[in-house]
């Protein structure tokens, strides 16, 4: 086989697999945003997937981790496989999660945005992209 046989092998094959897995792979938004109180989040990552759920990851202290899925399933994914700053691939397409200590009320999910108000009762918008 010359190499534009296996390029194109290579092709369909990562199309397929994206394909299957469209709703476990989140894909980085680098025009996305967290506001939290009406302030911007500094270091904080959106991502997103095929159904516009978002995983926000913020590398800065404090820490953390958080996904929200339009079946109102919000908390930190149990296992996440990530290749830093570009996507991120969960265990399931509806990913199981651990549940923050106190509930976050999911206000609204659309296409452009994510609303919410998290455990410590801070009003947060993630805008999309």
């Amino acid at each position: 086989m010359d190499a534009k046989k296996w390029i194109a092998l290579v092709v369909v094959v990562i199309a397929v697999f994206v394909a299957y897995n469209r709703n476990r792979l989140f894909v980085r938004d680098p025009l996305g945003s967290v506001m939290r109180n009406g302030a911007k989040e500094p270091g904080a990552q959106v991502f997103i997937n095929y159904s516009n759920d978002a995983l926000i990851e913020n590398d800065n202290a404090p820490m953390y981790v958080l996904m929200v899925q339009h079946n109102n399933h919000a908390g930190s994914p149990v296992e996440l496989h990530c290749l830093h700053w570009l996507l991120c691939m969960t265990d399931a397409d509806a990913a199981s999660v651990l549940k923050p200590n106190s509930p976050i009320a999911v206000e609204e999910m659309t296409s452009k945005s994510v609303h919410f108000i998290d455990s410590d009762k801070r009003d947060t918008v993630v805008m999309l992209h």
